[in-house]
């Protein structure tokens, strides 16, 4: 672990700025939430994370180095349109990542820290594969009628209070976990949405049907 941490210490020596946001978008990247994966970040989210940080340039000659020269990395599938890598150690990148940043674990911001904590007391990976998993239902029981009732009222509150708290002063230090609330926000709003619109459209069936069958009798 030692020897992986220097090595990416070295990387980070010789390429400086640039070496600093690959690492650190695949780290971001690996923590994205997905449906199938396969491996811990692929080529498109890493890119997506770099042009989130306002950098436009290629990393895959600095991810050939850091799979076969530093071998923090390595391939896990490849196809024409897809490469997935796995970390090989996490925690060494993160050491190299928050050393470069200043930081240490133990010397972060404790509001920070505090925020993170609350955020993934709340399973939000869980609360986000319960309302994927509710949104292909083409009709919802009752059962999941109440689930998602529950989720509305006791989970989104604190998710959006975390929001409020986190975007204005750590939008970049939480971007995994902004971009996951939102997506759960989005998630749900979209689901409520599409229920009361069925609700509303068997309400107006059953209504016109009631009147043709007052005007026939």
């Amino acid at each position: 672990m030692e020897e992986e941490g220097a090595t990416l210490n070295e990387f980070l020596a010789k390429y400086g700025d640039r070496g600093y946001y690959v690492l650190k978008s695949l780290l971001d990247a690996s923590k994205t939430y997905k449906k199938a994966k396969l491996g811990d970040f692929d080529l498109r989210d890493l890119k997506d994370f770099l042009i989130k940080y306002g950098l436009d340039y290629n990393p895959v000659p600095l991810l050939a180095k850091l799979e076969k020269e530093y071998q923090i990395i390595r391939t896990t599938y490849k196809s024409g349109s897809q490469h997935w890598w796995n970390i090989i150690n996490k925690k060494a990148l993160e050491d190299a990542v928050y050393g470069y940043e200043g930081n240490s674990g133990n010397t972060q911001d404790p509001k920070l820290k505090l925020l993170k904590i609350q955020f993934y007391s709340l399973d939000p990976e869980h609360i986000y594969n319960i309302l994927e998993k509710i949104s292909k239902r083409k009709k919802l029981s009752s059962e999941e009628k109440d689930l998602l009732k529950k989720i509305a009222f006791n989970d989104l509150p604190m998710i959006v209070e975390f929001l409020t708290k986190a975007k204005p002063e750590y939008e970049n230090e939480l971007l995994n976990e902004i971009d996951m609330a939102e997506k759960i926000i989005d998630m749900a709003e979209s689901l409520i949405t599409s229920l009361n619109k069925k609700s509303n459209s068997i309400k107006e069936f059953e209504f016109e049907e009631t009147i043709s069958k007052n005007r026939l009798t």
